[in-house]
């Protein structure tokens, strides 16, 4: 799961297959858009679980590329 601000959701669309979308209306979810630091409005995930190393995988990518 990744979660973005509104401008970033074609960003994070890029690190993930086929996720599922959704609004984040829950508090627990609130943080953070991995691209920027805007209040994330949406949440990527699977309808499955990922693994910790893909997740981790994804967030040295998306730094990488900040760089």
């Amino acid at each position: 799961m990744i979660v973005v601000c509104k401008n970033h959701i074609k960003d994070g669309l890029q690190y993930l297959q086929a996720p599922h979308i959704i609004s984040i209306k829950d508090n627990n979810f609130k943080g953070c858009c991995v691209f920027c630091e805007n209040l994330a409005e949406y949440k990527l995930f699977y309808s499955v679980p990922v693994s910790r190393s893909h997740r981790m995988y994804v967030q040295e990518m998306i730094q990488k590329q900040k760089i």
